[in-house]
């Protein structure tokens, strides 16, 4: 399958189930077996160093201007999936990290 037979639709559910089906896998089968420390570990530096998600939300703003207002040249079928996906990953990957760090008061 090519990028080109994609739509927004398809990546849309896709993402979103590779977000949750990552988030089980990490509350289910990853993270009990890991102990205080391990679990402290793998998310440090969260409110220490705001930035990068602040760098990330605007990244996905624009991908997101990308997507679904830009007409330009540079705007291809391929590249306004690839971006979509991306900034949907991003928000997914965000998501998941805040519930993971409430869920186990990391």
């Amino acid at each position: 399958m090519r990028i080109e037979n994609l739509s927004m639709r398809h990546v849309a559910i896709a993402i979103p189930i590779l977000g949750l089906l990552n988030w089980a896998f990490l509350q289910f089968a990853a993270l009990p077996g890991m102990t205080e420390q391990e679990r402290g570990g793998l998310y440090s530096g969260w409110m220490s160093t705001p930035y990068p998600y602040g760098v990330s939300v605007l990244l996905v703003c624009a991908a997101a201007w990308f997507v679904f207002s830009y007409r330009g040249h540079y705007s291809t079928h391929g590249r306004r999936i690839a971006a979509f996906g991306m900034a949907l990953g991003a928000l997914c990957g965000m998501l998941m990290v805040l519930v993971i760090r409430i869920t186990w008061h990391i």
